[in-house]
């Protein structure tokens, strides 16, 4: 079967005569070859200023920074004391996977 790059799954072909654009906004005149360089360039500049944010928190030592923080706050409090019954729990949790290996190796 034929297909023409105009035609739609399931819809009718349309001849390329037949194609028209649409302007975004209606009653808008076109606009210059300047307006359109402004925008180019104001595009770029929001589009460096994503890229570099994207960078900013994808970067290793950023997220390794996230993450101790996040670690941190799980056993200190945010006004610096220590959370004592985490750390008791976690403490208790090394202590039995040591023993645990001690005591297979002995084994």
């Amino acid at each position: 079967m034929h297909t023409d790059r105009n035609t739609v799954k399931g819809r009718t072909p349309v001849a390329s005569s037949e194609i028209r654009s649409v302007p975004l906004e209606p009653n808008r005149a076109p606009k210059s070859p300047a307006e359109l360089e402004a925008d180019i360039e104001s595009t770029r500049e929001r589009l460096a200023g994503t890229i570099d944010a994207i960078a900013d928190r994808v970067a290793p030592a950023n997220v390794a920074k996230r993450s101790l923080d996040r670690l941190r706050a799980q056993f200190v409090e945010p006004d610096g004391a220590l959370r004592t019954q985490r750390v008791l729990i976690v403490a208790a949790g090394v202590a039995l996977v040591v023993g645990l290996a001690v005591w297979r190796r002995s084994r």
